[in-house]
């Protein structure tokens, strides 16, 4: 019988690859979040970050690692959109942040905190920007920055649709691999030999490294998502949401960016504030 092989965008298989494989995350940390600071080591950590007080919500991520000079890491893959997902990627940085100091220690020992937000929603309607790096700066200096909190989001979808990917380019190959596996699944043994991390990587999509149970947690992940983006498009298309009358063309239109604002509101026959709420409701 021939092997299944897995999504690695899905929940069970990405925290397996990102999260276990510490090779696989020096690499990807190193490519699209750019510390300033490489990193050449790092510890994994509890996927939980508990809150500052006793009744507030425990943040629970798929990826958290520090590296040797105490410099943090959260990597997250968000199938579906979330309500307040920015926000909530603040506040899980944050709370990251905030919670490396102990009792006595001086505030300069404190360490950035990266997070790298991996989606599949628009984060901006600007159809040539994939990929965005937000920190603490001078809006009226940008090159005066507050070094800490670094939120890193990672538009695959979008990115995907720009086609032009290079397997010698090493930001394309994960890329390629995350959006289209089956491409890097095509390459011969002795072409992936020359990426070992890549490699591997590709290896553990093989079903035969996971259990039964893990497998049907996979399959129940899958249909989840499913479920929830499709429900999303209907009651977009009966105009549900936001109490606008919301076809599932303009919808597309939105959640792609691939065209402004206004060519939306031109190719749809609506009026641009129309589409400036729609797009605000997406954020």
């Amino acid at each position: 019988m021939e092997r299944k092989l897995l999504r690695p965008t899905a929940d069970l298989v990405f925290k397996r690859i990102f999260g276990r494989e510490k090779d696989i995350a020096i690499e990807y940390i190193n490519l699209f979040i750019s510390p300033p600071h490489p990193v050449v080591d790092l510890e994994f950590l509890p996927q939980e970050i508990h809150p500052d007080v006793q009744d507030g919500k425990v943040s629970i991520v798929d990826v958290r690692c520090i590296d040797s000079i105490r410099q943090q890491f959260i990597i997250e893959m968000q199938l579906v959109y979330h309500e307040g997902f920015n926000q909530r990627s603040l506040l899980y940085a944050a709370r990251a942040y905030s919670q490396q100091l102990k009792k006595g220690m001086p505030y300069s020992d404190a360490q950035p905190v990266y997070l790298l937000s991996i989606v599949h929603h628009t984060i901006k309607p600007d159809p040539g920007k994939w990929l965005h790096h937000l920190s603490v700066v001078d809006r009226t200096d940008p090159e005066f920055e507050v070094p800490g909190i670094n939120l890193i989001f990672l538009e695959l979808a979008k990115r995907k649709k720009m086609g032009n990917f290079s397997i010698d380019n090493p930001v394309d190959r994960w890329l390629t691999f995350l959006a289209e596996p089956e491409k890097i699944l095509a390459m011969t043994k002795f072409d992936l030999s020359v990426y070992p991390n890549l490699m591997k990587a590709a290896e553990l999509l093989d079903e035969s490294n996971y259990t039964q149970a893990q497998l049907d947690a996979y399959d129940r992940h899958l249909m989840a998502v499913y479920d929830i983006n499709r429900s999303r498009i209907e009651s977009y298309d009966k105009g549900i949401d936001k109490g606008l009358q919301l076809s599932v063309a303009i919808y597309k239109d939105i959640q792609d960016g691939q065209l402004t604002l206004e060519a939306i509101a031109l190719k749809n026959s609506i009026s641009l504030e129309e589409v400036k709420k729609l797009a605000a409701a997406f954020k």
